[in-house]
């Protein structure tokens, strides 16, 4: 099992670099003629110079955090860590809470350079980055807390129904975590973005009453459309549904309206509404429980078998330790699982543009994506495998194909 996992994260690194390196040499295949209006020369040479820093970034921080991940393994860090929770606290919950928070802390801080280094550095510079240091500080520090409480609060609830219950825990800790995902999704705009944005109703207008009309046409109820101020953070632009039932919510980012006409943002509006006629969030709901479902099931294996322990120097089984190894050996399952599930949110994109369509605003939700790619520096030819494997939307040229509009 030792020589296994290491051969796994050596493999996984080799994986994500060979993915990286497709998708940057292939940035130079011709581009579709349906998109070939999306960069001028000069943007195209500043994408191709952006799509090399942003390659270059991404290489630098995968080594590292394999190289992280390789040494605490071969030098045995693990246990060492382990003594040293243990000597801070012999509780079984608080010990294991404190070992994967250190661990995290670690991975954290080798990432916090990259992480300033891309938004004040390469972001700035291409002209995305609208962050100031205190609102940078301030996600961070929200970040943390919030992952300190959901995480943490998650494993010391699982770990206090498996020591009392023991593998029959695993059923209960997924009705709980389900139930809290649920009530995440629920409370998305209410309260979980509310932390880190400010959400405005959409005022009235000729925006306002398009979009009413849109949504009477199409049989829609809105509950609320709002606008949140992204542009605080960057100069990206998009637009999300959320939520199901009475919570549903559509937003739309500031830098949306900045920069498309009225009909584009009506046309990505029907989109979204597309997603939720389609119920795409119930769907992915359910996706999400059997997955965790399959993912907890594995978990409880791994919280029981004292042989993956010793193999890693540790005298018995360690529950923090049970967690990270768990977490690097279900990866190529993840992998495996995000095939489908990918090409699943593909299809689903693809429905939800033919809601804009049928809606008769396939012609302007076609000009918005261009805007959307030429603002976000959307990779116009992405190699065909890492497609497959990991992208939740297809590639703009293919979602404009699938419209099979005239006179574009």
């Amino acid at each position: 099992m030792y020589l296994l996992t290491i051969a796994l994260v050596l493999a996984l690194f080799l994986l994500d670099i060979t993915l990286l390196t497709l998708n940057y040499r292939h940035r130079t295949q011709p581009i579709p003629n349906n998109v070939t209006d999306v960069y001028n020369i000069d943007d195209y040479n500043k994408w191709l110079d952006y799509t090399m820093e942003k390659f270059r970034i991404s290489i630098a921080g995968k080594t590292i955090n394999t190289a992280i991940l390789f040494l605490m393994i071969t030098l045995n860090l693990f246990p060492i860590l382990r003594s040293l929770t243990h000597r801070i606290t012999s509780n079984t919950i608080g010990s294991t809470l404190l070992f994967l928070g250190l661990y995290a802390a670690i991975y954290y801080v080798s990432n916090l350079g990259f992480n300033i280094y891309q938004t004040f550095n390469i972001e700035a510079r291409y002209g995305f980055n609208t962050t100031t240091v205190k609102t940078f500080i301030s996600d961070q520090l929200k970040g943390l807390l919030l992952g300190a409480l959901l995480g943490g609060g998650l494993v010391a609830l699982l770990l206090t129904l498996y020591l009392s219950l023991g593998a029959g825990a695993i059923f209960y800790a997924w009705v709980i975590t389900m139930s809290i995902i649920l009530l995440m999704n629920l409370l998305y705009t209410r309260l979980f973005i509310r932390l880190f944005n400010q959400l405005t109703p959409l005022p009235k207008g000729e925006l306002y009453d398009k979009s009413i009309q849109l949504a009477n046409d199409l049989g829609f109820e809105i509950k609320k459309i709002s606008i949140m101020d992204a542009s605080k953070r960057s100069t990206r632009i998009n637009a999300f549904f959320t939520g199901f039932g009475r919570f549903k919510s559509i937003i739309l980012y500031d830098t949306l309206l900045e920069k498309c006409s009225t009909d584009e943002i009506v046309s990505v509006l029907a989109h979204e509404i597309g997603h939720a006629k389609n119920r795409d969030a119930l769907k992915n709901l359910l996706v999400s429980a059997l997955q965790i479902a399959v993912y907890f099931g594995l978990l409880s294996y791994f919280l029981s078998s004292e042989p993956f322990a010793l193999a890693f120097g540790f005298e018995s089984i360690h529950y923090g330790f049970a967690i990270v190894l768990f977490g690097i050996l279900v990866e190529p399952l993840s992998i495996l699982l995000n095939i489908p599930l990918s090409a699943m949110s593909r299809t689903a994109e693809y429905r939800a543009d033919a809601c804009a369509t049928n809606a008769g605003y396939g012609h302007a939700l076609c000009h918005a994506l261009k805007v959307l790619a030429r603002e976000n520096y959307a990779n116009l030819t992405p190699h065909p495998l890492v497609v497959s494997l990991s992208y939740s939307h297809p590639p703009v040229s293919q979602r404009i194909e699938a419209m099979k509009l005239d006179n574009l």
